[in-house]
């Protein structure tokens, strides 16, 4: 858990938390393996598949790991199913992404908040002024001063909540934001690029300042 923050930021996601628990994210069906279990089966395979789809995939998982195998009593019959005998397959609750590991299950949430949503904006500010900064040969520690004219209520506030983060990742000395060019000065815009974030559009002007190099 010392490792959440470095975990977080690679993945590019809000936070990294751990549970004990993974039902509460997760369930397990189990299916069998026709073309292997048919011939062992025969006429029992249809009782064979309701007996497996009524289990509780997680139990019937832990014993398979556990003994390499698992004990079905189906019609007054026992069978040992294996791996080849039988699939177990991860399903995601509504609202999580899943994938399983060696010992562990990974879930991401995949419900986006608003508030998540205006950082997305405000990463994707950022990829366009790391893009416009190669564009202008900048040096890596040269200064900026960046311009974003947008109409849209969802950019703006995206820019304003998350300026410290725009400016600290691009090296600006300056961040400013409004709905209309005519509040600048032109030399503030200069050749200023049209783009789009989020289906908003806006404009993006990027001066570098003189001298600022180190």
């Amino acid at each position: 858990q010392s490792h959440c923050d470095l975990i977080a930021k690679e993945l590019n996601v809000k936070e990294v938390s751990f549970a004990k628990d993974a039902e509460q994210y997760i369930s397990y069906q189990v299916v069998p393996n026709f073309k292997a279990l048919g011939p062992r089966v025969g006429k029992l395979m249809p009782a064979v598949k309701k007996s497996l789809a009524q289990a509780d995939g997680g139990k019937l998982l832990a014993e398979l790991q556990a003994n390499g195998a698992i004990t079905l009593n189906v019609d007054g019959r026992e069978l040992k199913l294996d791996n080849s005998d039988i699939e177990i397959r991860l399903e995601a609750k509504e609202g999580w992404a899943a994938a399983q590991g060696a010992g562990c299950v990974v879930v991401l949430s995949t419900d986006l908040t608003d508030e998540l949503v205006r950082e997305g904006y405000a990463r994707d500010l950022v990829r366009f002024i790391q893009d416009r900064r190669k564009e202008l040969n900048c040096e890596y520690t040269d200064r900026i001063e960046v311009t974003v004219v947008t109409s849209a209520d969802e950019l703006h506030v995206a820019v304003t909540e998350n300026t410290d983060y725009i400016q600290e990742e691009t090296l600006a000395s300056s961040l400013s934001v409004a709905a209309d060019a005519g509040e600048f000065q032109p030399q503030d815009l200069g050749d200023k690029a049209d783009l789009e974030i989020g289906g908003h559009a806006l404009q993006l002007a990027v001066r570098v300042l003189t001298g600022t190099s180190s």
